[in-house]
C-alpha cells in the first residue's frame, strides 16, 4: 500500500497549496489592502487629527462609496485614540445599502481587547480578528454570516492617534476553501473548536454554543497518520485563532486508488500470460494502460481546473489576441458569456481610456517571450469599468515560437477606487493638493535632470467669498465646478491641473518658460472673464506665475508663484503677474 500512501500524500499537499496560495492568501491580502488604503488616505489622516463636521461628512461619503463597491464589507469605522467611534458606516446584510450610523449610537470601544492591541501596533502593521460570526445588536446574526475584522493603526510621529477597522464577510472564502472530491475539509482553531466543518451546523460551534468534540470526527486524534493531514495556516491568517487546515481522506477516494492498483495488477498478470504466447498482443494492449494513466492524470487536473475556473480570472488567446478560452470568473468580471467572448479579440473589454504606453510595454514584453505584470483598466458589457492586476504569460512551443498567451488576473477595482478617492477633489473632479504636490516633485526632478524649463501658475477666483456670502455655498460650489471646466478646456494636454484649496487652483506647465506660461495665463484669464455664471454673472481670476530656477525646491517655487499672485490681487485683480 506504499504507492497509495504516496499518492494520497502528494494529492493532499497539492490541495493544500491550491487552497491556501490561490484562494486564502490572495483573499486575506485583498482585505489587508482595503485597511491599508484607508489608513493611507489623506482624508482619513486629516480627519483623525483635526476632526470637523465637513471632514466627517466627506469621510462618511468615502466609506459609503467603498462599501457600495465592495458588498462583502459589513462595517467601516474610524476610532480615535481614546477608543471612541468617530465615524461608522454599517449595512444590515450583503444585499442592503450601507448607511451612516448616527452620532448618538456611536460607542466607546476603549475597553475592547482589539482596541488595546491595535493601539500598540507599529505604523505598518495590520491586525486580524478571530474568524467569527457577524453580530447585530449584540446578537449573532441569523442566518449566520462568518466575518473577520481587519484594522490598521493611525500614527502621527510615532504616537497612536486612532485606527480604521473594517468588518468583512468570509462566507465566499469558506465556500472556496471547503470542498474537493478527494478529501473532507476542516478548519479548527488552537483550542480545537471548529471554524469550518463540512456539516455547516458545526461550523463556529464555539459561538453557536454547540458541543462538537474533535474525537467525533477524528476518533484516533489528529496525530494519526492514516489519511489525516494537518497544516497550520496562521502564517496567512495572522490572528489569535492559530488555525489549522485539515484534510481527511475520503473513503471513496482511497477505495478508488486501491481499485486502480488491483486493476493494474490484474492487467499486468493477464498481459504477462498472454505475452508468453503472443508478444504482439502485449504490444497492442500497452496503449490501453497508458490511456488509463492519462485518464487518471486528467481527472486530477480537472479537479484543480474547476477550482481555478471558478475563482481565478483567466483567459487564453492566440498571438493576435483572439480569445480561445476564458474562465467562469472571467465571465463574471466582464459581464460577457463564454459564447460572446470566444473568437473575439481581447479588445472587446478594452476601455477607451487605457494608457497607450502601458499597452505598448505589454506587447513588447510578451512578444519577447517574457511575462508582463501590471494593472489594466477594462470595460464590462454594461459599460462600467473595472481594473485587473494581470500576469500575461507567453506559451512557447517546441520550436521556441510563441503559441499563445495566458492571462491571469485579480480584480483590484475597489483598490483603484480608493486610490482615486485619495487623489481626486470630489467637488471639481480634478487632482487634489496632495496629488498635485506629488506631480510637482516629479516634474521638477525631470526638468532639472534634463535642463528643461518648468513653470507654475497659481489661480485665485476674485472676490469668491462674496459669492458664498450672497448666494450661499451651493452656488459657490457651482462656481468652483464651472470654473474648473472653463480652465480645463483651455489648457494644453501636457499641463497638470489641480485644486490647491478653497478657491485656489494650480497649473503645472512642463517644458514651459515663464513668458510662455504668461501667454497661457492670459488665455485662462480671458476665458474666465467671458464666461457667465448662472445667478452670479461674470467672475474674474488672478494668476501668479513662477519659473523653476536651479536652486528652487517645491516650497520656494510655490512661494514665488504665491507672491506673484498677491501682486496681481493688489494690482486691481483680473490680472496675471510673473514673479521677478
Amino acid at each position: 500500500m506504499g504507492d497509495i500512501e504516496k499518492t494520497i500524500d502528494a494529492k493532499a499537499q497539492d490541495i493544500f497549496e491550491i487552497k491556501t496560495q490561490t484562494i486564502l492568501k490572495p483573499a486575506i491580502e485583498n482585505m489587508d489592502d482595503i485597511a491599508i488604503s484607508l489608513r493611507e488616505n489623506e482624508l482619513v489622516k486629516d480627519f483623525i487629527l483635526t476632526k470637523g463636521a465637513d471632514k466627517q461628512k466627506r469621510l462618511e461619503e468615502l466609506f459609503l462609496a467603498l462599501m457600495g463597491i465592495e458588498n462583502r464589507i459589513m462595517q467601516t469605522r474610524v476610532i480615535d485614540k481614546d477608543g471612541k467611534e468617530l465615524v461608522r458606516v454599517d449595512r444590515k446584510n450583503k444585499e442592503s445599502k450601507p448607511f451612516v450610523v448616527e452620532s448618538s449610537k456611536l460607542q466607546d470601544k476603549s475597553s475592547r481587547d482589539y482596541f488595546k492591541t491595535v493601539s500598540k501596533l507599529a505604523q505598518e502593521s495590520v491586525w486580524h480578528s478571530k474568524l467569527d460570526l457577524n453580530i447585530e445588536n449584540d446578537k449573532i446574526e441569523v442566518p449566520y454570516n462568518p466575518t473577520i475584522r481587519v484594522a490598521a493603526p493611525l500614527l502621527k510621529d510615532g504616537e497612536f492617534m486612532g485606527m480604521v477597522i473594517v468588518n468583512i464577510l468570509t462566507q465566499e472564502l469558506f465556500n472556496a476553501m471547503g470542498t474537493s472530491s478527494s478529501f473532507t475539509h476542516y478548519i479548527i482553531d488552537k483550542e480545537k473548536n471548529y471554524i469550518f466543518h463540512p456539516n455547516e451546523e458545526y461550523s463556529f460551534n464555539k459561538y453557536k454554543n454547540i458541543k462538537r468534540g474533535i474525537h467525533e470526527d477524528f476518533p484516533n486524534g489528529l496525530d494519526a497518520k492514516d489519511g489525516i493531514y494537518v497544516y497550520p495556516i496562521d502564517d496567512i491568517l495572522k490572528n489569535e485563532d492559530k488555525a489549522f487546515f485539515i484534510l481527511k481522506t475520503s473513503d471513496t477516494y482511497e477505495e478508488s486508488l486501491k481499485n486502480e492498483i488491483l486493476q493494474s495488477g490484474a492487467i499486468v498478470l493477464i498481459l504477462t500470460v498472454i505475452l508468453s504466447f503472443i508478444t504482439s498482443f502485449y504490444v497492442s494492449k500497452a496503449p490501453a494502460k497508458l490511456q488509463t494513466s492519462l485518464l487518471n492524470a486528467h481527472k486530477k487536473l480537472k479537479e484543480y481546473t474547476s477550482i481555478i475556473d471558478r475563482y481565478i480570472i483567466t483567459a487564453t488567446t492566440k498571438t493576435d489576441s483572439t480569445i480561445l478560452g476564458v474562465s467562469s470568473a472571467f465571465e463574471e468580471s466582464s459581464g460577457y458569456s463564454k459564447d460572446e467572448l470566444i473568437g473575439e479579440k481581447m479588445s472587446i473589454i478594452k476601455d477607451p481610456g487605457r494608457d497607450k504606453a502601458i499597452i505598448k510595454d505589454l506587447w513588447e514584453t510578451i512578444c519577447s517571450k517574457k511575462t508582463w505584470v501590471g494593472e489594466i483598466k477594462n470595460r464590462k458589457k454594461d459599460g462600467s469599468t473595472y481594473w485587473l492586476e494581470q500576469h500575461i504569460v507567453p506559451k512557447i512551443d517546441k520550436e521556441d515560437n510563441i503559441e499563445s498567451f495566458v492571462s491571469i488576473g485579480i480584480d483590484i477595482t475597489a483598490k483603484k477606487e480608493l486610490e482615486k478617492l485619495a487623489t481626486i477633489d470630489k467637488l471639481t473632479g480634478i487632482y487634489n493638493r496632495r496629488r498635485v504636490e506629488e506631480f510637482l516633485q516629479i516634474e521638477m526632478e525631470v526638468a532639472k535632470r534634463h535642463s528643461q524649463p518648468l513653470s507654475l501658475i497659481l489661480v485665485d477666483i476674485d472676490h469668491f467669498k462674496s459669492v458664498n456670502d450672497t448666494y450661499g455655498h451651493q452656488v459657490g460650489d457651482m462656481v468652483l465646478s464651472q470654473s474648473t471646466k472653463v480652465i480645463s478646456q483651455n489648457l494644453r494636454k501636457s499641463d497638470i491641473f489641480g485644486r490647491w484649496g478653497g478657491e485656489e487652483f494650480v497649473v503645472i506647465c512642463p517644458q514651459t518658460n515663464k513668458n510662455e506660461a504668461f501667454v497661457l495665463a492670459q488665455k485662462l484669464r480671458a476665458a474666465m472673464e467671458e464666461h457667465e455664471f448662472e445667478k452670479v454673472g461674470h467672475k474674474t481670476i488672478c494668476l501668479g506665475i513662477a519659473e523653476l530656477e536651479h536652486e528652487d525646491n517645491e516650497k520656494t517655487l510655490v512661494e514665488k508663484a504665491d507672491k506673484a499672485l498677491y501682486e496681481a490681487k493688489n494690482g486691481g485683480r483680473n490680472r496675471a503677474v510673473i514673479f521677478t
